[in-house]
């Protein structure tokens, strides 16, 4: 059976913002651009979620907030996870591993999380020479599929195939 893990980078933060709180930086008008895009293009191709993690940072709850509503996921869970902010992807997994019930998992969260997800279950397999060195821009999704029927099975020995999905290329 297989179950997906999918990550979405926050849509691009506001770099002007006077406050100095990293955890507090809201998003741009204009980042929202390119996260309705990728929802749209999601939706268009019958791609859905079941469970959101998110990080709590002012800019992912925008941003996650924005793109189920663009995507008309308005009765999914969202669970917002700190280890999502403070690079605990340890323990994140520790918790994906634990759930029964969910097939395809979205995670809004920061892009040093996401590249620990993606070399941590790519970087031994055969597509690693075509993404060691992928940059994940804001608003893209990247999707790791596993072959696996209960989330506690989840290793890199199961990873089947990924995607990656940059609304800048939509």
């Amino acid at each position: 059976m297989m179950k997906s893990l999918n990550f979405m980078r926050h849509a691009e933060s506001d770099y002007n913002y006077i406050d100095d709180s990293d955890f507090d930086r809201p998003i741009k008008k204009s980042g929202l651009k390119m996260t309705k895009i990728c929802a749209e293009y999601l939706k268009k191709n019958n791609i859905r979620y079941d469970l959101l993690f998110c990080s709590p940072a002012l800019r992912t709850k925008q941003t996650s907030g924005h793109f189920l509503s663009f995507m008309d996921l308005k009765t999914i869970k969202v669970i917002y996870d700190y280890n999502l902010y403070e690079g605990c992807s340890e323990n994140f997994l520790l918790r994906v591993s634990n759930l029964k019930e969910y097939q395809d998992i979205l995670v809004i969260t920061h892009e040093p999380q996401i590249l620990f997800f993606k070399d941590f279950f790519l970087s031994k397999t055969e597509f690693w020479p075509k993404i060691k060195h992928l940059e994940i821009a804001t608003s893209s999704v990247f999707s790791i599929y596993f072959d696996i029927n209960m989330w506690n099975e989840i290793n890199e020995s199961n990873v089947q195939s990924y995607k990656f999905l940059n609304p800048k290329l939509l």
